[in-house]
């Protein structure tokens, strides 16, 4: 699987989820904010794909969200970059 399609699927994951993921240029690295009860993620385009990757997989982890939520190509994607 490409590192776009990666991408893609951890992106809709979380807008599935009910976490806006925004996407901007800019000095900073990007992270997870919650502005009253919404949530975003926001991520540097700036960034090559995988760091954006790894981003995305370090605030699912902190979100400490229930296994069961996690389909198998999330959990794959999850896990893969784990083993790296």
């Amino acid at each position: 699987m490409t590192t776009e399609k990666k991408l893609e699927i951890l992106i809709s994951f979380l807008e599935n989820n009910g976490i806006t993921v925004k996407s901007d240029r800019g000095d900073f690295k990007g992270g997870m904010v919650r502005y009253h009860d919404d949530k975003f993620l926001y991520l540097n385009r700036k960034l090559d794909s995988e760091s954006r990757i790894k981003l995305i997989i370090e605030e699912i982890k902190e979100m400490q969200l229930n296994p069961d939520v996690f389909d198998d190509t999330v959990s794959e994607i999850i896990r893969s970059d784990i083993e790296k």
